[in-house]
Parts: C-alpha cells; structure tokens; sequence
C-alpha cells in the first residue's frame, strides 16, 4: 500500500480507537469504496455517493443526511479530490480549497490520483476496519455492545444506554450518538436529547477527560468548600463548566454528593475524596484512590453498618454475610411463612419509610399485594413474555437515589452491607408476590453501585437470587438501573419515569404506584433503610423489633450527623433519644467549644430548630408536635461562627438548581426564591449574618413559599421553602 495512504488511514483508525463520532467517516469510505469498486471507476458524483449513504446507513445508527463526516475524507485526511464537472476537469486537492467548495452541487469524488491504483487495499482495509469495530475489537466499537445490550427494552433502554454510551465516547454524547441511540432504540431525537439534557451527569458537548466536581452544599460550606474552590479556580485557570486548555480538567460545584460528614468532598470522574482542603486539594486530584470514612455507632446495631468484617473488606462477601446470620430471614420466610403472614409481621412491627415520608410499610405491601394478586387473576401480564421483567405481575423497587442535603445513611449501607438491603428486597418481593426488582443508586455513588453489583453477582451465583430460590417454587431478579445526577428521581413517580426512559418527572397522583406504578404495575417502592429492616423483623418478630424506640415509633433510626460537631457520621440511634444526645454524646459536641446557634433536622427540606428546642425526641411524634420533620434522618449543626444568609442561599439555590420544572409553582417558585435571599446576601462577605431583608422581600418570600407549598405537583416543591420560612420564624435571619 501506498505509504502516504496507510499513514492516512492508520490516523483514521487512531482516531476511531477515541472518537465513536468518527464511525460516521469509516461508512462513508467503505460506501464510497463498494461503489466504486462496483462500477469499476474510481470518480463517484457526490450525490450518488451520499444518496448510497442515506438509504444504507440508518439500520447501523447512523445519521446518512449528515454530509460532514463526508467530507471529512476530503478535508481532514486528504484522502480524496474533488473533480468539477465543467470543461477543466482539473482535480482539486488542497484542503483549504476543498473546504470552501459546495462539492454537493457540480463536482465528483475521487481518491487522490496517487491512491488511484490502490482502491482494491482502500476497499479491503475499510471493510476490515467495519468488520472489526462490529465484532467489537476496538474501543469505539462498544457502541455496538451498548446497542445490543439496551436495544431490545426499547424506551427502558435510554437511560442506561446513554450512560454507557458516554463512556465509550470519550465521556460526552455527540450529536451523531444520540442518533445512533435513538435508532437503535426507536426512539425519535427529540426525546433522546430531551433526556440527555435533563440529567447533570450526562454531556452534549465536549468536556474533559477529568470531571472535577466540588461540593458546595451547606455542609461542605461549613467544612470550607469556598476556599478549596478558590484555590482550585487559580491554579486551573477556569470558572464553572469551564475545561482547561489541554483538555484535561472540567470544573463543576454541585450539590451535596453524600459524604457530608467528612467534607469538603471532591469527586473525579469516579473516585471520591474526603475531608479536602486548599492544602491537600491537588494531592488528592492525583490520587487514585476511594476510601468511604463516616462513622456508626449506638447501643445495637441491626444493619451492621460497622461490623469490621463487612466494613474492611474490599468487597463485602456472601461468606461474611453468612457468618453474621445472612439469609436466614429469607429461609425463614421460604419454608416457614405465607406471604399474608409476612405483611403481618411487618405491619405489626410498625415500620415506616426511612426515606421522608414516613408511610407504613406494611400497609404499602398490603396493597401492593392485593393488586398483584387480582392482576395475576385477570392475566394482566405475561409469565413467558421474553423480556424478564414483564414475566412479573408486579415490581420491588429500592429508591437509592439518595440526595436530600446532609443525607449518606444509604450509602453506608449500600457500600457496607449490600446484601443486606438485597435480602430486604427479595422479602418484598416474596410477600407481595413479585419476581422482579430494581434498584435505583444515584449516579454520585459509584462506589456504591459497585458495591452491590459484586453483592448481586455473588447471590446470583449462589442461588439466593434468580430462578427457584433455594428450591422453592420463588423466583426473584434484581435489576440495577443507575442515576445521572437528578435529585427529583428521589421521588418515587419520578423514579419509575426515569427508568422507563423518560425525564424524571413526578406524575399526578393518584393513581398511587402500588395500583398503577412501574410499567404501569402494581409497585412496591421503599428506601434503602426501609429495606434493610425487613431481615431483623422477619428473622427475630415484630415484637424484638418494638423492643426498641418508642410505641409510636418503633425500632432503630439511621441518622445522618454532620455540620460543626466534633465527630459526624451515620449513628443508629433507638427512636426516641433527643437532639441533644445526639449532638454532644454521639456527636461530641460543638467543635472548638463554640456556641450552638441552630439544627437543620431532614436536610434541605427539613426545618431549623434553635438550641432551645434540642430537647425534641428524635421520633416522628415529637417532632411532628412542633412543626418539624425527622425527614431523611439528615442533621446539620451550626455554631455560632455560620453565616445563616450563606447557609439558606445554598440551600435555595439546591432547590432552584433540582427543579425538574414541570409545574409552574415550583419552577418559578424555586427561582424567585433564590433571587430575593440573593438581593440581601449579595455583599454580605462577613462571617456573621447581620444583614437584614427588607420586610416586603420577607413578605414576598413568605407568599411564594405558600404558593409551593400548597400548588407544587410534588414534594420538592412543597418542601422547597420550609427551612428558609423556619430559619425567619426562628429569628435565626431577620
């Protein structure tokens, strides 16, 4: 071959090996190749070649009306000429000539006429190379795995397409993917982008090789994310959303990433680091490493969230899980228990949702049950239906997008204990009379996700998970669908809407999802503590359970304590110990011996409460007795030193920034929220919260906080102004 053709083509491929978009060039070469070895003549009109391309591309995911990769075989790798048909029929090479020409109107194509004598290695080496990236030999060609993965669940497909597409299309989404997605998946453009610009963690334009997230929530605020952003910005040289110049670093401040105990928190790409200062800031960048700290400690630890074998370990094992009475409630529930008598014993334990709000769990399981049965009666669904999960006449769904401010207990738990949450879902799944599951791991918590995948693929291995359990008649599989970067997915309409493939939007209610839920099935929905629960009651009663908290709020509480105390972490508390324990026995105490200025109790949407109110029982009742929530089980503390205008902007800016923007209310809501707590703070750089907020933007702010509170479609806005409005009402601001 041609030695200034091969190394044309060697770029090419170089390119290919990093570039998916660049599949595009590769068709148009073997297209114009097969035609014009075809025809025997080496001169193809432009329209006849890009016509070929427009009928044969669409079945590879390819956008054929897209002349540009084209006409990169002119312009980029010099590889073709282009030969005006008028009288002088001089062939023009030159790429910056070639740029300009309109090649589609009045000329025709050719190799360079130094290639002419090898279009017969030109068409074998561009069938190769196609051959090749189909059999997925290159790095590009895992398109083609992502394709065939997520091709056959059609719309369900799109989520997790587009993340994995991502990854092996140099950590962005171009246009030309999106396509590709969208026809391998049936879906039209319009939806695919619509739901790639949703979630935060997905890119349409090109970004860095690293992601550089910088937490600058409220509790990494207080852990001094200002200054570590500060040095960040001059030593890279870049704002927000912006990359540095040699590609490598794109910079963005998000949210609270869940490790709000051992902040500042920085996360690159995947790997997480911890307790990140100024100082330390560009030694941990370069360090490849992932080591989750936070704390757990109480009087009896059910979910055994510190047990050393499970915690130490790389990677938690069945053996270990064994060992410490692993599966033995699923035996119990398989050999010994009806379904009906395992609601029972949850309902009598009294357990309600760990995630915020509070709903009986074994009411929720009743009803789903119920449903589950009639459909099953009816013949709703199909049990030989190709696709696993529409053989289940109902779901079990773990909510795992764990996002609320100053929210990580289910993080623990999922990289500690996975096993124990699986053995949660496999319960429900056995009470409510389902045989398919999903859990939903927020997109921040890769370690998490890799945690109970290995959990997953070890049950699976061993039977405890998949067709006819331990040899019964129970079958029982669990998906994993990861996020991208949406707190609204923690609702649990949401949810189901962003693993069927859509933006993740609330729905209207009712219907309810243990009626109408996933795939329009009758749906199981619990938190990931939720779940974990379920082993202890089922193995040990509902009375050993109640042995423990108060009578209206049974059993053990994961808390989630960070802020300005001395030691934070996730504690399991007994229900019914006060704010107080928690913070200076637990906690021990306010760091530096400051004064306590306020509690934020339930994170972003819970409510402030003042060192007079520390009294509270940490159990619903109590709190629900004045006006706060227990919410998450997220609590930040304050002393006198935090500036309360910076804290409630970060948190209205949570809000403003989390909106899905279905409905009015919250989406404007949520802005002009943010917008008047701006008015006041701007200027304000002191440490103390001295400034006040002229009594019109007071009321204006209390209007709009009634108006969410009382219109918004869902629980975000609804929420969205409850700890701002706390904060006014208990003068912690004026």
């Amino acid at each position: 071959m041609n030695a200034e053709l091969a190394r044309a083509l060697e770029r090419l491929e170089a390119d290919l090996a990093r570039d998916s978009t660049k599949l595009s060039t590769l068709f148009w070469l073997r297209a114009y190749t097969t035609l014009a070895t075809e025809r025997a003549t080496p001169r193809i009109r432009w329209s006849k070649l890009s016509g070929y391309v427009s009928r044969t591309a669409r079945e590879f995911g390819i956008n054929g009306l897209d002349h540009a990769p084209g006409r990169a075989l002119l312009t980029d790798y010099a590889l073709f000429q282009a030969i005006p048909l008028d009288d002088s029929h001089a062939p023009i090479s030159d790429a910056a000539t070639l740029r300009t020409l309109d090649v589609g109107r009045s000329y025709e194509i050719a190799l360079r006429d130094e290639f002419q004598t090898e279009l017969a290695a030109a068409h074998e080496w561009a069938l190769g190379a196609w051959e090749m990236l189909q059999r997925d030999e290159t790095g590009s060609a895992s398109l083609t795995t992502v394709f065939a993965r997520w091709a056959r669940e059609g719309r369900a497909g799109l989520l997790p397409a587009l993340i994995d597409a991502q990854e092996v299309s140099g950590g962005w989404l171009p246009r030309q993917v999106l396509a590709q997605i969208g026809q391998a998946l049936n879906v039209p453009l319009s939806e695919v982008y619509g739901v790639a610009t949703y979630y935060k963690m997905l890119y349409t334009r090109p970004v860095g090789k690293k992601i550089l997230r910088v937490c600058d929530d409220v509790p990494c605020y207080l852990a001094g994310s200002r200054d570590v952003l500060h040095k960040v910005k001059n030593v890279l040289w870049i704002h927000e959303n912006e990359t540095t110049s040699d590609g490598e670093y794109t910079l963005e401040i998000v949210p609270c990433m869940g490790h709000c105990d051992v902040g500042c928190a920085i996360q690159v790409n995947e790997i997480t680091h911890e307790h990140v200062t100024p100082e330390n800031v560009f030694e941990q960048i370069i360090t490849h490493e992932n080591v989750p700290l936070g704390t757990a400690s109480g009087p009896r630890l059910l979910k055994d969230i510190d047990s050393p074998t499970l915690r130490d370990s790389e990677n938690p094992t069945l053996d270990a899980y064994l060992a410490r009475g692993g599966f033995l409630a699923l035996k119990k529930a398989l050999y010994t228990m009806s379904p009906d008598a395992m609601i029972a014993e949850v309902k009598a334990a009294g357990l309600v949702g760990r995630g915020g709000a509070a709903f009986p769990t074994g009411m929720k399981w009743e009803l789903s049950a119920k449903n589950i049965a009639d459909a099953k009666q009816r013949g709703a669904f199909n049990p030989d239906a190709t696709l696993p999960r529409e053989r289940s006449a109902g779901y079990v769904v773990c909510n795992a997008d764990e996002s609320e401010t100053g929210t990580f207990k289910d993080r623990i738990l999922l990289e500690r204990n996975p096993l124990l949450v699986l053995e949660g879902m496999l319960l429900a799944g056995r009470a409510i009379g389902a045989s398919y599951g999903y859990i939903y791991i927020r997109g921040e918590y890769p370690f998490a996700y890799k945690r109970f995948r290995a959990a997953l693929e070890q049950a699976r291995a061993n039977n405890f998970v998949g067709a006819n359990i331990l040899g019964t008649d129970f079958s029982f599989d669990v998906e994993i669908r990861r996020g991208a970067g949406a707190y609204e997915c923690g609702e649990e309409t949401a949810l189901f809407e962003s693993i069927e493939g859509k933006r993740g939007e609330p729905r209207t209610k009712p219907p309810f999802p243990v009626q109408v839920g996933l795939f329009n099935r009758p749906t199981v929905i619990n938190n990931v503590e939720t779940l974990a629960n379920i082993p202890f009651i089922i193995s040990e009663g509902a009375q050993e359970f109640r042995a423990l908290g108060t009578e209206k709020s049974p059993g053990t509480r994961l808390v989630c304590l960070s802020g300005q105390v001395n030691r934070g972490g996730v504690f399991e508390i007994p229900m019914g110990i006060t704010l107080r324990e928690l913070i200076y026995e637990y906690g021990k105490g306010i760091q530096g011996g400051r004064q306590l200025q306020a509690v934020l109790v339930g994170g972003a949407a819970g409510t402030f409460l003042t060192p007079a109110e520390i009294d509270v029982p940490l159990a619903f009742e109590s709190l629900t007795a004045i006006n706060a929530t227990f919410g998450s089980g997220a609590v930040i503390v304050f002393d006198a030193s935090a500036n309360m205008w910076q804290v409630l902007k970060r948190i209205a800016h949570f809000f403003k920034h989390e909106s899905c923007g279905k409905c009015f209310p919250c989406q404007i809501g949520t802005q002009r929220q943010f917008e008047i707590i701006e008015r006041t703070v701007e200027g304000n750089t002191g440490r103390l919260g001295a400034r006040e907020m002229p009594k019109p933007d007071v009321q204006l702010l209390f209007d709009t906080g009634v108006v969410m509170r009382d219109a918004s479609l869902c629980g975000l806005g609804q929420f969205a102004a409850t700890a701002i409005m706390s904060a006014f009402e208990k003068k912690l601001v004026n």
